[in-house]
């Protein structure tokens, strides 16, 4: 049974541009998302899903074990998710739903577990 993912921590990089840090969790899995213009609150659920901008590396993975650890202090992640649909690079880690910015490589389908690293995730 999926979880909710709602927005557990904002952390602004500047209220003028309204440019935040969005801590998003479903309990399980937690990850950091770019958002601007962050007009999120504490508690909102996130239905959408967030955009892996600039993914690298995307092959089969071979552990079936989903995660997303944010790299250091940068906004990159990297990631191994199930890929959901893999028509439309609709990825998921538990109830977290991330979308490619550029098409699955060939073979690699719908049920199938990815590894990659994004430059940033975010959050519209």
């Amino acid at each position: 049974m999926s979880q909710e993912v709602k927005v557990r921590e904002i952390e602004y990089l500047s209220r003028d541009a309204e440019e935040a840090l969005v801590y998003l969790t479903d309990g399980v899995y937690e990850c950091v998302a770019f958002c601007q213009p962050c007009e999120k609150m504490i508690g909102d659920v996130i239905s959408q899903p967030l955009l892996a901008f600039e993914t690298q590396g995307i092959a089969l993975c071979d552990a079936e074990v989903a995660s997303i650890q944010r790299i250091g202090s940068t906004f990159g992640h990297s990631v191994c998710a199930r890929v959901k649909n893999d028509e439309v690079g609709l990825l998921e880690v538990g109830s977290i739903l991330l979308e490619l910015d550029s098409p699955l490589p060939g073979g690699i389908e719908t049920g199938c577990f990815v590894s990659f690293t994004c430059q940033r995730v975010d959050l519209f």
